[in-house]
């Protein structure tokens, strides 16, 4: 039998290969799936899977990792990171490495920004330069391959290792140590920005499952990938979205929160706030609603980030700061997403049943170009990209102006073909508010032309195979 080791560092990789039917395909193939985790999500894994034959999670021992990370040489390592996330090729858009970029050092302080500065050069020379990334790629290898992982690759004897990253994460060490054995990697690309936003691997991956052939671009051109070893197979954790499967019935909905049935729902989603506040954006949204300047009469449902619940001041005083706002206007609610153990808190498949039923009964959505941008387009919501600046920003903060966003190639790629309105003041929220609410398939074609560029397969069920396919058909190579 056939060992296939799986790395999830990443609450939405746990989703993509647990909650879909991916890894039931995968064991069909009569393989052994081994699911590296984190140490606080094995009991209950362990338990919940219990009955499942060949599925096998082990720890991530990511301590182990952290511990390595930051004993070993630690500011070495730091400035080789800083310069591998900011660096791609020229060719492909970088203003998310960019944006990284700038943000780092920004944050930095003393003789950590001077080194940061120092590093500028290179990474030049990195986006200009192919043999300059594979010999960066060759100098991490040699330099920083612990031996953490040892006993359990000789336990197992993985004939193949998928990551949910390429060495962009702590992931990095395992995949280093497996190369140098000499075993067969691949990752999953799991985060519709991942090609563009994560900079050059970590570490060596010999195959990749992207999305699209968007994605493909960008891994080739951008990553130097092999096209001959980059496999289109679509999002297989979007076919629950395309069978319904996460849905429950509008009158179920709008009981659990309270909303009013007569009224139409906006829903707001907020965006990671290592870029910019929300606050600012829910405060207007919120004056909108109640003001009575828009057509029908709605309600606002602002569905808090992740990052709202991370242990950073100025992430949970925003958090705070948005509970008062729904306090002072009746037609506000909150929803925040779920937690499950360990470091992936609100990040897990556990919260899809509650995207996808707001992504079901919500009459358009407002975000700032994230995901659910991809997400509402399968639903055929009608969405409008917020990208009105604040007049604060973050106080010691690094932010942008939100007027910087539609630059970034995922925005990019949502403008080109008009799947969303583009707000960039107030008057102009209002106005594309009030055009979807009385006309909600306006743009219906430019949200079917978006999503067959982005997801390639939507027919349900076609993306989970053709991943689990081409990562049987990896064993056979």
């Amino acid at each position: 039998m056939k060992t296939i080791f799986v790395i999830i560092e990443h609450g939405l990789s746990l989703a993509y290969f647990l909650y879909t039917d991916l890894y039931k395909q995968m064991l069909n193939g009569k393989v052994r799936l081994v699911m590296l985790v984190q140490d606080e999500l094995l009991p209950k894994l362990r338990q919940d899977y219990a009955g499942v034959p060949n599925l096998v999670f082990e720890s991530l021992r990511e301590a182990e990792a952290t511990r390595y990370h930051r004993g070993y040489h630690f500011r070495i390592q730091e400035i080789l990171e800083y310069i591998r996330g900011s660096s791609t090729d020229r060719r492909i858009p970088l203003t998310y490495v960019d944006t990284n970029r700038r943000r780092k050092i920004h944050e930095a302080r003393g003789r950590w920004r001077y080194a940061l500065y120092a590093a500028q050069p290179a990474i030049y020379i990195l986006r200009y330069s192919r043999l300059a990334r594979k010999a960066f790629l060759w100098l991490q290898k040699k330099l920083f391959t612990p031996n953490i992982y040892g006993d359990l690759l000789d336990k197992y004897k993985p004939d193949l290792v998928v990551s949910d990253a390429a060495g962009w994460r702590l992931d990095r060490y395992l995949l280093r140590e497996v190369n140098r054995r000499s075993i067969k990697t691949a990752t999953a690309i799991v985060g519709w920005d991942n090609p563009s936003s994560n900079g050059l691997v970590g570490a060596h991956v010999d195959y990749v499952n992207v999305w699209s052939k968007i994605h493909a671009w960008e891994m080739n051109v951008g990553l130097d990938w092999p096209m001959d070893k980059i496999h289109v197979g679509g999002m297989p954790l979007y076919d629950n979205y395309l069978s319904g499967k996460w849905a429950v019935s509008r009158q179920e909905y709008y009981k659990v929160h309270g909303l009013d049935p007569k009224k139409k729902l906006v829903a707001f989603v907020t965006t990671a706030m290592n870029i910019t506040p929300n606050l600012h954006l829910v405060e207007l949204m919120a004056e909108i609603i109640s003001s009575g300047k828009l057509s029908r009469p709605a309600q606002l449902l602002v569905r808090l980030h992740p990052n709202h619940f991370r242990p950073i001041p100025h992430y949970e005083q925003e958090r705070e700061a948005i509970y008062e706002v729904a306090k002072r206007y009746p037609d506000v609610y909150i929803v925040a997403p779920q937690a499950l153990a360990g470091d992936l808190p609100r990040y897990s498949g556990e919260d899809f049943q509650e995207k996808g039923s707001m992504l079901a009964h919500a009459d358009v959505v407002v975000t700032i170009y994230s995901t659910m941008v991809v997400e509402a387009s399968i639903h055929d919501k009608p969405i409008i990209s917020a990208c009105i600046n604040t007049p604060t920003g973050w106080e010691d903060h690094y932010w942008i102006p939100l007027s910087e966003v539609p630059t970034w190639p995922t925005a990019a790629r949502v403008d080109e073909l008009g799947a969303s309105r583009v707000a960039f003041t107030a008057e102009q929220m209002v106005d594309a508010l009030n055009l979807y609410l009385e006309n909600p398939k306006l743009d219906a074609e430019n949200r079917q032309r978006f999503i067959e560029q982005e997801l390639t397969f939507l027919k349900a069920g076609e993306a989970t195979q053709k991943t689990a396919e081409f990562f049987l058909s990896l064993l056979e190579k």
